[in-house]
């Protein structure tokens, strides 16, 4: 009997031990985070998370680069996953929220629209991609687009009125015989979803992508789903179904254009509330990311694809965090974004650039890279009671 209750208590003590020290590696992540977020400099921008943008496929060859992206992603994530922290962990995310939100207005479309860039909309700047935006004149620019749109609508809390005025307005831009996609495997050419730019002039360019965030947006906002949306959630559907989202996920993803990072949009889109057409093709995306995780050497892939798994119920084997994998995660070659300019392409002109990675700029940032392993532990902690 004594040593039952020993087994008992030890258990117990053990399972404190172990809360305790998730605990700590949480906050430090997010002190990390924290830490991270400028202050003052030459270059960044007050209340950025510093960003960097190379052609290269290491994080190692880099240059600066001040854009909006990342803060909308982290600011996004950390309002989600803030419930499943201590009150003092909660007061530091209060304290990020509040350093960015001054900056969305330098991203914001200046005619008044509520509509965002990834760059400074607020002065004059020189593209990180000018030497090839010049071939076409000086005065070249890229619209505001709808990822930056929703991610800056989701930091800023956007009430009832704004949610429903942007989703109208994204109606206009979708593939239609006005301006055709002409980027896509064939067999999604006749689809009217989501165009990923607000752009008149600019060609249309499907991302699954960023599709699963406009639906993210539509469901979180509880937003009546328009042709747009049915038509960009059927083209969900078939990327997956045809397993293009395994074979060509540069195609059907340019500004993502990895298998694991298109399940983590999957994931976090069908988290929000279910969607039957994708509950119906669960088991296959289940199959795909636990097939991923058993292939990959990638720790920051890892950390992606288990959040994922959670998400959809599952339970992969714990990923063990070292004081190594925190620079690992941080400076990881895996960029989570791409500045694709062969997405702009026809497709046969597309796949030439892409198979040789002509025009393709990787995009990095560490803060969120340490966000996305802040959301896995905070995940897997919660799915362990449970």
């Amino acid at each position: 009997m004594k040593r039952k209750f020993f087994i008992f208590f030890f258990f117990i003590a053990l399972s404190n031990c172990c809360n305790a020290q998730d605990s700590a590696l949480i906050h430090y992540l997010l002190k990390r985070i924290t830490g991270q977020q400028v202050k003052a400099d030459d270059y960044f921008l007050t209340g950025i998370f510093p960003s960097y943008i190379t052609n290269k496929e290491k994080f190692s060859d880099r240059k600066k680069d001040n854009n909006i992206f990342f803060n909308g992603l982290i600011d996004y994530t950390l309002n989600e996953i803030k419930p499943l922290m201590n009150q003092q962990d909660q007061l530091l995310i209060d304290s990020i929220l509040e350093n960015s939100k001054t900056l969305y207005s330098k991203f914001k479309n200046q005619k008044g629209r509520n509509t965002f860039n990834f760059w400074r909309t607020d002065s004059a700047h020189e593209y990180p991609y000018a030497s090839f935006l010049k071939l076409f004149g000086k005065k070249i620019t890229l619209p505001d687009d709808m990822d930056d749109t929703i991610l800056s609508l989701f930091a800023l809390d956007a009430d009832d009125s704004t949610a429903e005025e942007v989703h109208q307005l994204m109606q206009l831009f979708v593939n239609a015989d006005t301006n055709k996609v002409r980027s896509v495997i064939k067999e999604y050419d006749d689809l009217p979803a989501y165009s990923t730019w607000f752009g008149k002039k600019f060609p249309v360019v499907f991302d699954v992508s960023v599709m699963c965030n406009v639906l993210s947006f539509v469901q979180q906002n509880n937003l009546r789903w328009t042709k747009a949306d049915t038509a960009s959630l059927l083209h969900i559907i078939k990327t997956i179904q045809r397993n293009d989202i395994v074979k060509h996920p540069a195609f059907v993803s340019p500004y993502y254009a990895n298998t694991s990072i298109i399940l983590y949009h999957l994931a976090r889109l069908m988290s929000i509330k279910p969607i039957t057409e994708l509950e119906n093709i669960k088991p296959q995306l289940i199959q795909i990311a636990n097939d991923r995780l058993q292939s990959t050497n990638n720790i920051f892939e890892k950390v992606m694809l288990s959040s994922g798994l959670i998400r959809w119920n599952q339970s992969p084997a714990q990923l063990t965090i070292t004081a190594n994998d925190f620079k690992a995660i941080e400076q990881n070659d895996l960029p989570f974004f791409i500045g694709n300019i062969p997405s702009y392409f026809n497709r046969s002109l597309k796949g030439k650039f892409i198979d040789r990675r002509l025009l393709m700029y990787n995009h990095y940032c560490p803060a969120w890279n340490d966000c996305l392993l802040l959301e896995y532990l905070l995940l897997n902690k919660q799915k362990s009671k449970t």
